[in-house]
């Protein structure tokens, strides 16, 4: 990834960069926080491929589909949602550089887990 470019402003300089996967509603996938400060981004601004920048618009849009206004908390996710985030997530972490570290609901634990680097 030597040609990585980001265009954001350095606002926390002892963190690293953050990027957390999840789906709220009517937003991006995307979720920075640390040294770029914090933002809700489709991918594009931070160097994603166009392919993974759909993927993750297609994958938010399919979670927004079945949400449910008048019952929120018991609105169903679309089949095997929660796997498609955490495979997203790792094509996320496989597109960034190492300093990044990238977060995601982990779809068996149930917890958030840290996406780590695959050599």
């Amino acid at each position: 990834m030597s040609d990585f470019k980001i265009d954001f402003e350095v606002e926390n300089p002892n963190e690293p960069p953050f990027v957390d996967v999840h789906r709220e509603l009517q937003c991006y996938a995307l979720w920075m926080s640390g040294k770029f400060g914090y933002d809700n981004v489709d991918g594009h601004e931070i160097g994603l491929s166009a392919e993974l920048v759909r993927d993750l618009l297609t994958w938010v849009n399919s979670g927004d589909a079945t949400f449910n206004h008048h019952d929120p908390a018991n609105s169903p996710y679309p089949d095997n949602f929660l796997e498609d985030g955490y495979e997203l997530a790792r094509r996320v972490r496989a597109e960034l550089p190492a300093e990044w570290v990238v977060t995601t609901h982990h779809p068996v634990r149930r917890v958030r887990v840290v996406v780590p680097l695959e050599s």
